[in-house]
């Protein structure tokens, strides 16, 4: 049985209750007021008990302060009839009211602090007890009602009878809770909303849990009206259900949408009336923050921070690791990327609540041409998640028309990219294992360095380079084969020689003299050229010999940065010099036996582009497949990294430190022509995610399932020569 008595009730039972006490005075008295102070004791306390007692101040429970105006009232009746009662009586009644008055004084002033010493804790429950038992308007002013009739009628007196059934007659009502069942029963009329279940509980802030009567009544797309105890009606927007031992337990999210009340249904959740209009799923979407062409994948759960949350995804809202998904924080549309998920259980009552949890770390607010800039704050716990509708795009502008494009962000069309041309000589690493797409996209930037007037030399051993560019005629800057062996016997004449080799060395030393003038030349030709396309290859294939290889590309090295030094700063061209198989001409001294001096030499010198080339304008592009064979002067001043799939554990652990301990989880698993990418030219302020898209003419060799896969990430970003 509902609590609930409708206020109109309580009005009829105050007229009922004064009606019959002004006929039991007419009666008995002659008279509709009392005239006397005995008639007056007792009619007053009879009218207080009707009007104070059960309809006005304790329609359910009594307080502290409802006894302390209960003994002050009482108080003030006992003094008024001192003259007329009985001393002793008089005594009773007045240190009934004195106790009661006494017990609830101590119990607010004791009860007025939050936190409390352990003997004022026994003093407030103690006199809190007392007081509102003694000090119900139902026992006090019963008290004084019944001490009156016996103090001052006969009980041979027809009014006595008269009073005694009118005091037990109204109790008895009180006690049968006849107002709260009458107002039940009127509350069985049909209602305008349909109840379907029951609000366990509210978890601040705007989750809602319901025990459902169907399991059908709770769905997604159907929003349902939510009342609260004080009839506050708002839409709820369905989240997921589960079944626990023989009921049906609901969660759903608060909007802030009102929702027409209705007096005469029980609080909980109802199915609108059908003449009432209902929110569309945008319009619940719009409410929750969502914008358009979206949809709710989840909500905010505990453990998030301002740079990665954690989300309970729902279950018809499938993830996948790279998506990207926002929340609206603060009316600002902030950006996540999914990197983990995990699955986790909840204890719900008796039952247990399986979910899988979402981690995404923070992409920041998109603003346009401008890119991703971080948020400063973290969402509200329960903030629903959004993200696209699986056959919809997102038209975002990340990037402008002179920026590189790298890709996609996954199930999107929001590109990834920045400002290579102004920065190229910031240097950049591109990493991965092989056949993971990162060549493919080192020739989308060397096309893409071409077009906005940066001269490249890429320094080639796998030939590749001159097959997939050989559109744009690049200019060979190689010796001859026929060099290549000359040098190949001198070195091998140093180590097969006399102990110290000196004869051998001088030798050496006028054949790199001779060569280092011939290499000066070809480069000051290719670089101060107009007539070329600006693209120089430097191919080492003939050079098999590992010392050959470091010594000659130690030559070209440093034939570029002496060439830049000695010219003007406005005289100097923009060069980007591409290195494939890093590991070979760049190596870490302790690597493939490349522990020598001429190795020492070779790293030296790539070291000093590195160090220096940003001020001659010489930028670098490193690929390589491990990190462990790199040195790691060279990569560190690297400050844009491309990361592709990569398994061993040193890459891992050098990648950790530039993207954090989230993305190292994903770069195993990354599936080819996806990457990692964070920097100096990266318009986003944390590590992103994005597709390499597939072009005609670069594709690496795969299987058709492989390709027809990929045909998702198929979208123009402008790089193609």
């Amino acid at each position: 049985m509902d609590n609930q008595v409708f206020p109109w009730i309580r009005i009829v039972i105050i007229l009922a209750g004064v009606m019959s006490l002004a006929l039991i005075s007419h009666l008995f008295t002659g008279g509709i007021f009392p005239t006397t102070p005995r008639e007056n004791l007792v009619f007053q306390s009879a009218l207080l008990l009707i009007i104070l007692g059960s309809a006005i101040l304790e329609p359910y429970y009594t307080k502290p302060a409802d006894a302390l105006v209960n003994s002050i009232i009482s108080l003030i009746t006992v003094i008024a009839v001192y003259s007329i009662t009985p001393t002793i009586a008089w005594y009773a009644l007045f240190g009934y009211c004195l106790i009661v008055l006494l017990s609830s004084i101590t119990c607010i002033i004791f009860s007025s602090e939050d936190s409390m010493p352990k003997w004022r804790e026994v003093i407030s429950k103690a006199t809190y007890k007392l007081s509102i038992l003694l000090g119900s308007s139902k026992l006090i002013f019963s008290v004084i009602f019944l001490a009156s009739i016996y103090l001052f009628y006969s009980a041979r007196e027809p009014i006595t009878f008269a009073l005694i059934c009118f005091w037990g007659i109204f109790l008895l009502l009180l006690h049968l809770r006849i107002p709260e069942a009458i107002s039940s029963l009127l509350a069985k009329t049909p209602s305008k909303h349909r109840l379907i279940g029951k609000i366990i509980r509210v978890d601040n802030p705007n989750i809602i849990r319901a025990s459902l009567s169907s399991k059908e009544a709770w769905d997604a797309s159907q929003p349902v009206i939510g009342t609260l105890p004080n009839k506050e009606a708002f839409w709820v927007q369905p989240l997921y259900s589960q079944f626990q031992d023989d009921r049906i337990l609901a969660t759903g999210l608060q909007t802030e949408l009102k929702a027409p009340t209705d007096k005469r249904s029980s609080r909980g959740i109802s199915e609108p009336a059908d003449n009432i209009k209902v929110p569309s799923y945008q319009k619940i979407n719009h409410s929750l923050g969502a914008g358009d062409n979206a949809r709710m994948t989840g909500f905010v759960v505990e453990g998030s921070e301002v740079s990665l949350i954690r989300f309970e995804v729902l279950k018809e809202s499938p993830c996948h690791i790279g998506m990207i998904v926002w929340i609206k924080s603060q009316s600002a549309k902030v950006y996540y990327q999914i990197v983990s998920g995990k699955t986790q259980e909840e204890s719900f009552t008796n039952a247990r609540h399986g979910f899988q949890v979402a981690s995404a770390i923070q992409l920041g607010i998109l603003e346009d041409e401008v890119g991703f800039r971080k948020y400063d704050w973290l969402p509200e716990m329960n903030s629903p998640v959004f993200a696209r509708y699986q056959d919809r795009g997102m038209q975002e502008n990340c990037t402008i028309q002179s920026d590189f494009v790298l890709g996609v962000i996954p199930e999107s069309n929001i590109h990834v990219g920045g400002n290579f041309s102004d920065l190229h000589n910031t240097h950049t690493a591109i990493l991965g294992v092989t056949g993971s797409g990162k060549t493919e996209l080192a020739f989308d930037l060397i096309r893409h360095a071409l077009q906005s007037d940066i001269k490249v030399i890429c320094i080639d051993l796998t030939k590749q380079y001159e097959e997939s560019l050989s559109d744009l005629e690049p200019v060979q800057l190689s010796i001859s084969e026929d060099v290549a062996e000359q040098l190949k016997a001198k070195l091998f004449a140093i180590e097969t020689g006399e102990y110290g080799a000196p004869n051998e060395k001088r030798v050496l030393g006028d054949f790199s003299t001779a060569l280092r003038t011939s290499i000066e030349a070809s480069i000051d030709d290719f670089l101060s050229s107009t007539e070329n396309s600006g693209l120089g290859l430097i191919c080492l294939d003939e050079v098999a010999n590992t010392k050959a290889t470091l010594f000659i590309t130690e030559i070209y090295m440093t034939c570029i940065l002496k060439r830049a030094r000695d010219r003007a700063a406005h005289d100097r061209e923009k060069l980007l010099i591409a290195v494939e198989e890093a590991h070979t001409v760049m190596p870490e001294a302790s690597t493939m036996g490349a522990d020598g001096f001429d190795a020492k030499a070779l790293v030296g010198k790539i070291s000093q582009v590195a160090l220096q080339g940003r001020k001659y304008n010489i930028g670098l592009l490193v690929l390589a497949q491990r990190t462990a064979t790199v040195s790691k002067s060279i990569l560190t001043q690297c400050n844009t990294i491309i990361s592709f799939a990569s398994y061993d554990e040193t890459s891992l652990n050098f990648l950790k430190n530039i993207y954090g301990q989230e993305h190292i989880k994903m770069i195993p698993a990354l599936p080819k022509l996806r990457a990692i990418a964070f920097g100096s030219w990266i318009k986003a302020e944390q590590p992103i995610v994005f597709n390499v898209p597939v072009k005609q003419g670069n594709a690496p060799e795969d299987n058709p399932a492989d390709l027809d896969s990929r045909e998702e990430h198929k979208v123009d970003t402008g790089n193609s020569a």
